[in-house]
């Protein structure tokens, strides 16, 4: 049954108190809702809302709590409760339940880029870790390196269908024929990979080798990506689905004010949901400790085009040679530009 006037009341953060009698839960997922072309809203700012996806197991259900725009406060009463919640059909159940109330999911499920996993592939390329579908996002530029199919890695290009969409959404039309997937593989670690974990005499042998041999011949961006973060990475949170985020790559530039600004591409080791930080520390210039941060959503083409920039800068997270890379700042600035930013934060230290 799926109602929008259930008679629950949302999860409180601040008490622990759960939505049903005697229960508690802290699983829930982030989405964006937009309004329907068919329906008249006030303002703009009521054309889009987020909402909290809850997950209850006694009885099995979902709510749907919608986030109040303009105080950022949860509504008393749900949007939406389904129940005996299938993740293999959820995003379908959701977009049918929200038609009638004149919503719409930004999400990668309901992207006209986005491929379902279902078909010949294997079960384990059919969803992510937390059992929701999995498909991959077709997203390509219409000019450049980054049009061909093979030009971004599967790794990247694997998205849950409840993965928050980007600045490059367009709702989806018919339904989108199945693409059979390969399993997405877990991306190595620097931090277990890396020469300095290995013993001494393995250590000894990579070097003789390594002094020998010729150099390999250069890595494609597939075969070259690993998680930075380390082993228990990521220390952030997703924004969606509280997975953990995990580093792939950073370029440090220099700021107007010559403050070291650091762009950083992350991944959510759940639903796959790739970022873009953009981390300006001013802490050395002044007295306040101050950074700036913002977050971006970003498609998985646009991850494969930085990480690919990020690879031809010799040292690139070194900040010694920041000052030279005001071409790379530039171009970065230019794609983000016109874009609603998921989180800008300014903070001070003293």
């Amino acid at each position: 049954m799926e109602s929008a006037s259930a008679p629950l009341q949302p999860f409180n953060f601040e008490t622990m108190s759960g939505v049903y009698p005697g229960t508690r839960t802290q699983v829930y997922q982030r989405l964006r809702l937009l309004a329907r072309a068919d329906t008249a809203h006030q303002s703009p700012a009521e054309a889009a809302c987020w909402a909290l996806l809850l997950w209850y197991d006694n009885p099995r259900a979902c709510l749907l709590v919608r986030q109040d725009p303009a105080t950022g406060r949860l509504d008393s009463t749900p949007l939406l409760h389904i129940a005996e919640p299938d993740t293999a059909t959820l995003q379908s159940r959701l977009a049918q339940a929200l038609a009638p109330l004149g919503w719409q999911l930004h999400a990668c499920g309901s992207c006209a880029h986005w491929r379902s996993g279902a078909g010949a592939a294997p079960a384990d390329a059919r969803t992510t870790a937390d059992g929701l579908a999995l498909g991959a996002c077709h997203l390509r530029r219409a000019d450049g390196t980054m049009s061909a199919p093979d030009a971004v890695p599967l790794v990247l290009q694997a998205q849950s269908h409840l993965a928050l969409g980007c600045a490059h959404w367009l709702e989806a039309g018919a339904p989108t024929t199945a693409q059979a997937m390969l399993p997405v593989a877990r991306l190595p670690k620097i931090a277990e990979t890396t020469e300095s974990k290995l013993k001494p005499w393995p250590r000894l042998r990579l070097r003789m080798t390594r002094f020998f041999q010729p150099p390999p011949p250069t890595r494609t961006l597939a075969e070259s990506l690993s998680e930075r973060s380390g082993v228990g990475a990521g220390t952030e949170p997703c924004a969606v689905c509280q997975g953990r985020i995990a580093n792939l790559g950073a370029l440090v530039v220099a700021s107007p004010e010559d403050d070291k600004e650091t762009f950083s591409v992350w991944r959510c080791r759940i639903c796959h949901t790739l970022y873009l930080s953009d981390w300006i520390d001013r802490w050395e210039r002044v007295d306040s400790l101050e950074t700036d941060e913002r977050i971006d959503r970003i498609a998985p083409v646009e991850a494969a085009e930085l990480l690919t920039l990020f690879a031809t800068i010799p040292a690139a997270e070194h900040p010694e040679r920041r000052r030279e890379r005001t071409a790379q700042r530039t171009w970065i600035h230019a794609q983000m530009a016109q874009r609603a930013p998921l989180s800008h934060t300014i903070k001070q230290g003293r």
